[in-house]
């Protein structure tokens, strides 16, 4: 048992060694940038790199329904990316479907994780915050309109009620509160579009890709 898992251990360094270091490069690069950054902006570089809620002295917990809802937004994102490149080459219509649904879920994901719309870019103009909400609504029409015969061949009812409940959210996030735990309510409607969101994209998916491989049977 040894010799076999020694044996296919330098194999595994002959065939593979070179191309393992190379990617490997890619996270120490990003390291070095959070470095760089922390440094040049008199920020606690290990700030940058630890878990957000021992940085803030917090609870294990908080936060923990955001934090569900960023695996939500990355594994949209991984299951339609990865969908598109199973069947970019092939005839089937949903293609763009998954490319724009892949490349808007990691945006708004990157955009929930780092509160980009909230915090980042506002402190550049003004009007960031609501630039970021026509944004959000002229891709999501844009998207559907471009793709809505596409959409009407899938379970969409998951995917209206997504936008359903990020507009509830987005109307409760820009009025004054007038119930008690509105920002509760608004992270409830949020977390269940996000849910719907990765339903509707993880159905279609598997829908997609079975009637794929009963073509090629």
């Amino acid at each position: 048992m040894i010799q076999m898992i020694i044996k296919k251990t330098l194999e595994q360094l002959r065939l593979h060694l070179f191309t393992v270091l190379k990617w490997v490069l890619l996270p120490f690069a990003l390291m070095f940038i959070v470095f760089w950054i922390g440094k040049s902006n008199g920020v606690e570089v290990s700030d940058l790199t630890r878990d957000t809620a021992a940085v803030l002295h917090g609870h294990p917990y908080d936060g923990m329904i955001s934090m569900i809802g960023l695996f939500l937004w990355s594994a949209s994102a991984a299951i339609c990316l990865l969908t598109y490149s199973i069947i970019k080459s092939g005839s089937s219509v949903m293609k763009g479907i998954f490319l724009y649904g892949g490349a808007l879920s990691l945006f708004l994901g990157l955009d929930d994780c780092f509160q980009l719309h909230e915090e980042v870019f506002i402190h550049a103009f003004p009007f960031a915050e609501k630039l970021f909400y026509l944004v959000y609504i002229g891709s999501i029409v844009g998207y559907f309109f471009r793709f809505e015969h596409n959409l009407f061949s899938t379970k969409f009812l998951f995917w209206i009620g997504a936008m359903t409940l990020f507009l509830i959210s987005m109307v409760l996030d820009n009025i004054d509160p007038f119930v008690s735990h509105q920002v509760y309510y608004e992270d409830c409607c949020k977390f269940a579009g996000i849910f719907l969101w990765f339903v509707f994209y993880a159905n279609t998916a598997y829908s997609v890709l079975s009637s794929e491989k009963h073509k090629t049977n």
